[in-house]
């Protein structure tokens, strides 16, 4: 990113200060927030009523919008569910399928793509943001993506991938072109870039073997001096709408007939019925905060869409659209987490037989987890039993391979973009938890004696990574520092982000975390260590690569906060949590398509906009749905066994979700015991709250039920029928031995 950029949008955002939209406080500039080594907006946003919230976070700082291409604005990535092939549409509406710089093997190319000009004055489409409208998702969820653009003339665009064939399968991009109603009619002109020779006839734009690149509606004709195609677009219910496809891959024997309203009526209503289809396959969810409702859709369905498909991609339509073990393993299980519990065990035998170079215990380790995950999911027994020689090799590794000495495994690399190689506390941890993980599936699938020397062994690792930690750690900080590079080989970083080492061991420590290695002090020094000394930003992990790579410097890395976020829940920092998870929705994502990128830019490139790198992202988004599930269910294994034994029901709700009148509606979410339902309605007006619950079918150990009431409220009896059920200190009531439906009913008075 030029540093010229940093400097102009720093200038004018230090002084500039964004009211929140709860008090008149101004809060701080992004040159402030950035030099602060504290969260100075998340820790702002909790002092707020209710405590944080997406209004406080929204208008923080412009949104994400810019990517390192000739189209610079960016892209949204279309497909069918889980479909082989993918579609690009700029999401200025300036093209579709545009390929990026020559020579970059970042973005991948297309056989055809097309910049659309509008008007009597040429102009791109969408080339004047402060004239453009969207994008937008219809129903604000579904990938048929709509915008307008009033510029020289006004111009209604829309376009999605249909999910029938042949279009699913060559990702074929259909585009509509309206002029809004009572506006005069238009032209517009299609410029075509294209990899080879190609030609126009018959309402076809062909390659030089007759294979179909674009299928056109009426109105186009040629120009073939200027390569452009042009037509004049009618209005809204009066003049025709112009209608186009672009093939993403060629088509080869096209017999495609004519291409009309009704055929493009047919295959929209046929690709948003199939993408509601998926999406009630999901457990039901509806919160009284509409964006929080239509971003989960639209992330699950971009996550479908990332998928190839039965492995789960990075990203898509970028050199990310591949399988990595720990982040696209994290998008697979938040899908699951959500209800496509079939998707998941489909999609599990890629990662079993996925190999990085360089980071072979990693992978074991995250291997294993995904795969105890899905077991307490589904407690399918013969599902792991048939893929035992995919996982055998994975525990066999961890088990034949650490160091008589140390304890340990091999040093490996540092990150998959630091190849220095170290005793790695990442890898070592990772692997000692899928060791201990597996060892509890096997235990419950009867399988004992198997289960009982892999957890004799896990507990003999363990013990050698405690020790391991115990040499390295750096006591003479406050707080303590514990290294990703073990025996001396890694210094503090502070602040974190000051080098290329501690801007990645930013992004591994939440994996220390969430593995469960470290003990409560440790843990809370971890903690400590990220919320001071520049670690964390709106509740999501900085990152500076030092290297000039776009988006990637003075910004965040958010999809690795995921187990940073889940520490927190697991031990019931609520409101910390709800930084990330609010911090994520508002500046982690675009507006109204809820899309992210592998690194985020917290410095805007103008007043437009920001940075990002590589989108859509798939573990992003797992990032938000994981959160978003945890502050509702959380299946907790709070005695480090690893068998789930607790249960917490609305342990993170936002306060706001329950004021007078509004209703949280959970049903169907899968757990490890089994799917649940809650619904949760409020009436303080009327001196009460009740919760409905149709417990698991498996018994957990603990289960508790809370309300996080609205500020100024509070819990003063709770009651199934006549039982009064006592009411602990964080307004939470134990509801372990139900095992039928039951509706809890709590008062509330506010003092």
């Amino acid at each position: 990113m030029p540093s010229a950029f940093h400097v102009a949008a720093a200038a004018v955002l230090t002084i500039v200060m964004v009211a929140s939209a709860q008090t008149t406080a101004p809060v701080p500039g992004v040159t402030e927030a950035l030099a602060a080594k504290t969260d100075l907006w998340g820790e702002l946003s909790m002092r707020e009523p209710n405590g944080p919230s997406y209004a406080f976070f929204e208008k923080l700082l412009p949104p994400l919008r810019y990517v390192d291409t000739p189209f610079r604005h960016y892209p949204i990535a279309l497909a069918a569910p889980l479909g082989p092939r993918k579609g690009r549409v700029v999401s200025n509406g300036s093209g579709i399928n545009l390929s990026g710089a020559a020579g970059d093997v970042r973005w991948y190319g297309f056989p055809l793509g097309i910049t659309i000009h509008v008007g009597p004055a040429d102009e791109v489409y969408g080339s004047d943001l402060s004239k453009l409208e969207g994008p937008s998702f219809a129903e604000g969820y579904l990938p048929i993506v709509q915008m307008r653009y009033r510029g020289d003339a006004a111009l209604a665009q829309e376009t999605f991938v249909p999910t029938t064939a042949p279009f699913a399968e060559h990702a074929a991009v259909f585009a509509r072109f309206e002029i809004p109603e009572g506006k005069p009619s238009t032209r517009v002109s299609l410029a075509i870039e294209s990899k080879g020779a190609f030609a126009v006839k018959d309402g076809l734009v062909v390659d030089e073997k007759g294979q179909c690149l674009m299928w056109l509606g009426e109105g186009w004709t040629w120009d073939g001096a200027s390569k452009r195609l042009t037509a004049e677009a009618g209005a809204e219910g009066g003049g025709r709408p112009l209608l186009l496809a672009v093939f993403s891959h060629p088509l080869a024997n096209p017999s495609l007939g004519k291409l009309d309203q009704t055929v493009y009526d047919k295959l929209r209503g046929d690709c948003a019925a199939q993408w509601e289809q998926w999406i009630a396959r999901c457990m039901t969810l509806a919160v009284p905060e509409e964006i929080v409702n239509r971003a989960w859709k639209a992330v699950v369905v971009g996550n479908l869409m990332m998928a190839t498909g039965d492995e789960m991609s990075y990203s898509a339509g970028n050199r990310y659209q591949r399988l990595y073990e720990a982040e696209a393993g994290d998008a697979m299980r938040a899908l699951m987490t959500f209800g496509l519990l079939d998707l998941a065990k489909r999609m599990t035998n890629p990662f079993l037989t996925y190999v990085q170079q360089g980071l072979r215990y990693h992978d074991a380790g995250f291997k294993l987890q995904l795969l105890s995950h899905v077991y307490w999911f589904t407690r399918d027994a013969g599902f792991i039993r048939e893929r035992r020689d995919l996982w055998r090799p994975a525990v066999d590794i961890i088990l034949n391979e650490r160091e008589k000495k140390s304890g340990l495994l091999p040093k490996e690399n540092y990150a998959g973009d630091i190849d220095t190689q170290v005793y790695s506390l990442n890898s070592n941890a990772s692997s000692w938890r899928g060791l201990r993980d597996i060892a509890a599936v096997l235990r419950d699938m009867g399988e004992r004696n198997e289960a009982e020397k892999i957890a004799a062994e896990a507990a003999k690792f363990r013990a050698a990574i405690v020790a391991a930690i115990g040499k390295s750690e750096f006591r003479d900080v406050d707080p303590t520092f514990i290294p990703i590079a073990l025996f001396g080989a890694e210094k503090p970083h502070d602040p974190i982000t000051a080098s290329v080492t501690g801007s990645y061991w930013n992004l591994l420590i939440p994996y220390v975390l969430g593995s469960g290695i470290l003990d409560d002090q440790r843990t809370r020094a971890t903690l400590d260590y990220l919320h001071t000394r520049g670690g964390i930003a709106m509740g999501m992990t900085r990152f500076h690569q030092h290297s000039g790579l776009f988006a990637n410097a003075d910004g965040v890395d958010d999809l690795y906060a995921l187990r940073y976020v889940q520490t927190l829940l697991r031990r019931d920092e609520v409101d910390r949590a709800l930084v990330t998870f609010y911090g994520k929705l508002a500046q982690g994502f675009t507006r109204d398509t809820f899309i992210g990128g592998e690194g985020t830019g917290l410095i805007p490139l103008d007043a437009h906009g920001r940075p990002m790198y590589l989108p859509p992202n798939a573990a992003g988004n797992a990032l938000f749905l994981t959160t978003l599930r945890e502050l509702l269910v959380q299946d907790q294994d709070l005695n480090n066994d690893g068998a789930p034994e607790t249960l917490r029901l609305l342990f993170g709700t936002p306060r706001a979700w329950l004021e007078d009148g509004k209703t949280i509606r959970l049903e169907d979410a899968p757990t490890a015991f089994g799917k649940v339902s809650v619904v949760a309605t409020s009436a303080l007006a009327e001196g009460e709250v009740t919760v409905d619950v149709t417990p698991p079918k498996l018994a957990p150990a603990s289960a508790r039920l809370r309300v996080r009431l609205p500020d100024g409220w509070f819990v003063t009896s709770a009651s199934i029928g006549d039982e009064k059920l006592p009411v602990g200190d964080d307004a939470s009531v134990d509801v372990s031995a139900r095992r039928e439906p039951f509706k809890v009913r709590f008062g509330v008075t506010q003092k």
